[in-house]
């Protein structure tokens, strides 16, 4: 896939270094300063060619990714293009996410935030300017690291919790930190810093601009709900509306709006939220909440109202897009022959 390897060291203390110079690696050593967006910028600095691609050590890439990869680099009215990330959980579900991770080398596309970190904002300038788009490779990337016992032992918790804290000490307004804070609640199951840090991003929603909301807006206000009324689904539905005037449509709000709905008994209501999520297609949308989520969304509802044809429809369906998903492989023993 490379033509050169830059690598970032920030203090290993294991065979990481030699094995990289083996493979032909420039290695740079960097002092640690709890910053991300320092340590990757710094490996752009030392960067000469015409593409970069940032991939982590616990990233690999599927053959068809760099046959993908490899073909976008003779398109001239490109510029950049985002990788899926496929993330296996414990439980067998499948995150994926487009990330901005590939991009033509320029001066003034550096990463921001110091965890989390992110070229966009420096990027969407340079591609306006270059007459040039950004597209999304299809071919996943697989990442490796996000089971909680591999990073519980690794004790990313408290540094990235520290780390976003500290951020946003300095900026409270950063919408992004917030957004990536309650992440790391939702992922480690923490309720205390859930509820915190959904009360401080509501705050921060209710001050900023519709412009300061991003892709990922939707996700945010979702988890600011969930944070705020863990048990209670006509008030976290209450939020959920009142934030969510603020933003674009976004799949992550129409699903969770359905699910509160369905909670609540609202089935009608329940089913044309669903269907809103499914019709909604961001570009950088989480595939679940627009796909297979929406979809035994319905599935769910049509059991509930004792439809079984629609409900085997609307899961044959979510089958087709993810065959292994729990949710759907479970339903399938009961509604499919």
């Amino acid at each position: 896939l490379w033509d050169e390897l830059v690598v970032v060291d920030t203090g290993s203390r294991d065979n990481t270094v030699p094995l990289l110079r083996h493979a032909g690696a420039q290695v740079l050593s960097r002092p640690w300063t709890n910053d991300f967006a320092a340590a990757r910028n710094h490996s752009l600095d030392a960067a000469s060619g015409e593409w970069v691609l940032v991939l982590d050590p616990d990233e690999r890439c599927s053959p068809e990714f760099l046959r993908q990869a490899r073909a976008l680099m003779g398109r001239a009215d490109v510029g950049a293009a985002t990788v899926l990330m496929r993330n296996v959980r414990e439980d067998g579900h499948v995150h994926e996410a487009r990330l901005l991770r590939m991009f033509r080398r320029n001066a003034g596309v550096r990463f921001r935030h110091a965890i989390h970190e992110d070229v966009s904002e420096s990027l969407w300038p340079v591609l306006a300017a270059q007459a040039q788009q950004l597209v999304h490779l299809s071919a996943p990337v697989e990442h490796l690291g996000y089971a909680r016992s591999v990073a519980a032992a690794r004790g990313k918790k408290d540094r990235d919790v520290g780390i976003l804290n500290s951020s946003l000490q300095r900026d409270p307004d950063d919408l992004y930190l917030h957004f990536k804070l309650l992440e790391q609640a939702r992922f480690w199951g923490d309720q205390a810093l859930w509820r915190s840090a959904a009360q401080s991003a509501q705050a921060a929603i209710v001050r900023a601009s519709r412009a300061a909301l991003g892709h990922w807006a939707g996700e945010l206000v979702v988890m600011v709900a969930h944070g705020l009324h863990p048990a209670d689904a006509s008030a976290a539905l209450a939020t959920l509306n009142a934030l969510a005037q603020r933003l674009e449509d976004s799949a992550a709000v129409f699903h969770c709006r359905g699910e509160l709905l369905e909670r609540s008994g609202h089935l009608v209501q329940a089913a044309a939220a669903f269907e809103q999520a499914w019709q909604c297609r961001a570009p950088l949308v989480n595939q679940q909440l627009a796909g297979v989520r929406p979809l035994m969304g319905r599935v769910r509802v049509a059991i509930a109202t004792g439809d079984l044809t629609q409900a085997r429809a609307f899961l044959q369906r979510a089958l087709q897009l993810e065959p292994t998903d729990p949710e759907a492989v479970f339903a399938r023993q009961m509604l499919l022959p």
